[in-house]
């Protein structure tokens, strides 16, 4: 099953403006490090408040820039009953307050798919990978056997001021069987959510607004995938 890459539309004649919120209230506990990045929110944290511009049009995902795409999304209520007709795994969702021109709209949904892919979709023993300091210069050159092996390296690098970023990506989704996936714990060029190409000819057809899908290989010449 091919997949796409889950991205915010910048079509202004859908959205108004990009990104639709640059105002969010409240927003520090989703920006907490690591909250939500490999497993379900069981803490209590203070959920933000996007104040959306005045330009800008409601669509059923909007774009905001404090919040943590890789990890949260933005959601119309409808459309999370819409994902629930697919096969999307454990997720987690709440009720958020968003202001647009003053009045308050309620029916959005901060979005949390609970527990990751990566470990599955990507193939570490044709990948490769380098670590960089914070400087930027390359420090070694690296490859893992598993995600084990990787996670460990990230874990410990990410205290210690260092990335680990990749010279070849390979992901295969030739065994994955969810229509919504989330990936982290890589480059920031490959974070975030993915979407089978049922569940992208599904929005399509019901004409959801501010949603787009890119093709995986045109992210990054890096990257290579198997479908």
């Amino acid at each position: 099953m091919k997949y796409y890459k889950l991205v915010e539309s910048i079509n202004i004649n859908e959205i108004g403006i990009y990104p639709q919120v640059t105002n969010t209230e409240k927003f520090f506990d989703t920006q907490e490090f690591g909250l939500g990045f490999n497993e379900r929110i069981e803490k209590e944290f203070i959920l933000p408040v996007p104040i959306m511009e005045n330009k800008a049009k409601v669509t059923s995902i909007i774009s905001v820039t404090a919040i943590d795409n890789s990890v949260f999304l933005v959601l119309k209520n409808y459309f999370i009953d819409f994902l629930k007709k697919f096969k999307i795994g454990d997720f987690q969702f709440w009720n958020i307050d968003v202001y647009h021109k003053k009045q308050l709209i309620k029916d959005y949904y901060l979005f949390h798919l609970s527990y990751p892919s990566q470990k599955e979709v990507i193939d570490f023993e044709k990948s490769k990978f380098k670590i960089k300091d914070n400087t930027n210069i390359i420090l070694e050159q690296k490859k893992y056997t598993d995600y084990h092996g990787y996670q460990t390296d990230w874990k410990k690098l990410i205290w210690e001021g260092s990335v680990i970023t990749f010279d070849t990506l390979y992901l295969d989704f030739s065994s994955a069987n969810l229509d919504l996936i989330r990936i982290i714990d890589i480059d920031s060029i490959g974070i975030g959510y993915y979407v089978s190409e049922r569940l992208k000819n599904a929005i399509e057809k019901e004409k959801f607004t501010g949603f787009a899908f890119q093709e995986i290989e045109e992210m990054d010449k890096r990257i290579k995938v198997i479908f």
